[in-house]
């Protein structure tokens, strides 16, 4: 494959343009929710985003492979797949919140290149790239220096972990750390890119929630693994930890795993 990492950054930036603009024609009106087998809830906008980021996928590059949320994978064993998250969080659309977004990765043998975290509501857009700095609407980004948790700013959705190992470490972090929110959906993951705040954790995720977080995180200077420190492929069993850099992460998974 002679396509060049700038020619897919190009594309995956068409995607969420059009992403963001399908799933905007349906914010804040009324919708129909169903709920699906794990009883999250999908809506008409979910899917016709996804449909419609599919239909380009397939029209521009269709040796490629596509998971995504709600329809099924396309082409699972190609080199390059296109994972994808129409609207992720949901529940926050569905209130009409802001802090939804549409999640674009591209991988390569199972490992993101490219990454896009993409808020429509807020017209914020952070973009990452495997070796590249991330940016967020054009404007390069960094992490934010804080080395120690009892200095840090963490969010999490708080409600999703299955161990109690996990769940009791959360429980631990939350009382060292200066400050602590639950809620925030992909938002919060760019809120670490552009150093407003320091730690996201996260469990029971599945592949088109993480995917595109990882190049985002990494390319403006943060580190991202699974609880064990473990890095981030298309085979992660679903818990996330990201930070504001390496030593912050070192001290969190130290904790996390004591």
């Amino acid at each position: 494959m002679n396509n060049s990492l700038q020619e897919y950054l190009n594309f995956a930036n068409k995607l969420a343009d059009a992403a963001g603009i399908t799933s905007m024609e349906y914010f804040r009106t009324s919708l129909s929710i169903d709920n699906k087998k794990d009883e999250s809830p999908v809506t008409i906008a979910d899917k016709n985003t996804e449909l419609k980021i599919r239909s380009l996928i397939e029209n521009e590059y269709p040796d490629h492979g596509i998971l995504g949320e709600e329809f099924d994978s396309v082409n699972p064993d190609a080199e390059f797949i296109w994972v994808i998250d129409p609207i992720d969080g949901t529940r926050s659309y569905i209130a009409g919140h802001k802090d939804f977004g549409n999640l674009i990765s591209l991988t390569q043998n199972k490992k993101p290149i490219i990454g896009i975290i993409n808020c429509p509501a807020h017209d914020e857009r952070w973009v990452g790239a495997k070796n590249q700095s991330s940016t967020v609407n054009q404007q390069t980004i960094n992490t934010s220096s804080v080395t120690a948790i009892e200095d840090a700013y963490i969010f999490t959705s708080g409600l999703y972990f299955d161990e109690p190992h996990l769940r009791n470490a959360v429980d631990k972090i939350k009382n060292k750390v200066r400050y602590f929110r639950y809620g925030g959906d992909c938002y919060m993951y760019g809120m670490v890119a552009s150093g407003l705040i320091d730690i996201v954790i996260e469990d029971t995720l599945k592949v088109h929630d993480y995917m595109a977080l990882v190049n985002v995180i990494e390319g403006a200077g943060g580190v991202i693994s699974d609880k064990f420190g473990n890095e981030i492929t298309t085979d992660s069993h679903g818990s996330v930890v990201a930070s504001a850099n390496k030593e912050l992460h070192s001290k969190l998974i130290s904790l996390i795993n004591e």
